[in-house]
């Protein structure tokens, strides 16, 4: 027996399916990002400085290095995070 061909209403009820369990994961992913950052934050002692305090930090941060990532990890056009090269960045 031929294998009947999925219909455009099928395939596109599929689609929002996957699309609702990527943007699930997506924020999960976030949620966990943050974490590892709040914990790094808190790690540079962040935490004396309070939750505006820290904002401004990384605003000025991110402005000082043209919003790119801090030096020591670098993202290639595909959006990964790369380690640097060792000794680029040092002064």
């Amino acid at each position: 027996m031929a294998k009947k061909k999925p219909s455009a209403l099928d395939a596109l009820t599929r689609h929002d399916e996957e699309r609702r369990l990527l943007e699930s994961r997506r924020e999960e992913l976030r949620r966990a990002a943050a974490l590892e950052l709040g914990l790094i934050a808190l790690d540079a002692g962040g935490g004396a400085l309070g939750a505006e305090g820290l904002r401004q930090a990384i605003r000025l941060a991110l402005k000082g290095n043209g919003g790119e990532p801090a030096a020591g990890r670098t993202r290639p056009r595909d959006g990964t995070i790369q380690p640097a090269v060792k000794g680029e960045g040092d002064a």
